[in-house]
C-alpha cells in the first residue's frame, strides 16, 4: 500500500479497518526528550523554591501569626462543641426511640454509631 499523509482509514484486505497516523517517530521522541528535560530541571537545584522566594518567603512566621492561632484555636473549639452537642442530641434521640418501644431503633442505634466510629477512627486513620 502507499503511504498516506493524515488519518485515512482503509481496509485491510483481510477486512480490518488499519489507521495510519500523521505522528512519526520524531514528534514522539521530541515529546520524550521534552518531557525527560522538564523532569530534570524539576530536580535540579536551579528551581528550588525560587518562586516562593521571589514572593517574599522569608522561612518566618508573620508578624500577627499569633492572631492567626487564636481565631484557628477558636474555630477548633467551636467546631468539637457543635459535633459534640450533634451527637448528644441523635443520642438522646435514639434513646427515646428505643423507651417507646420504636422497631428501628436498633438500626438507627447501630448507624449512629458506626457513622461516629467512622468519623473519629477510620477517617482520621486513613488520612494519617
Amino acid at each position: 500500500m502507499a503511504s498516506r499523509r493524515g488519518c485515512w482509514p482503509s481496509f485491510d484486505p483481510g477486512g480490518s479497518v488499519v489507521i495510519y497516523s500523521t505522528l512519526t517517530a520524531r514528534p514522539r521522541i521530541a515529546g520524550l526528550v521534552f518531557v525527560a528535560v522538564g523532569a530534570l530541571l524539576a530536580c535540579a537545584d536551579l528551581v528550588r523554591l525560587g518562586g516562593l522566594k521571589a514572593a517574599g518567603l522569608t522561612g518566618k512566621a508573620p508578624p500577627n501569626a499569633d492572631l492567626i492561632k487564636s481565631l484557628i484555636a477558636t474555630m477548633t473549639s467551636n467546631w468539637l462543641w457543635l459535633v459534640a452537642t450533634g451527637v448528644g442530641l441523635v443520642l438522646v434521640l435514639v434513646a427515646g426511640m428505643l423507651a417507646f418501644g420504636s422497631q428501628r431503633a436498633p438500626d438507627v442505634l447501630f448507624r449512629v454509631v458506626a457513622g461516629i466510629g467512622l468519623i473519629l477512627v477510620v477517617i482520621p486513620g486513613a488520612l494519617a
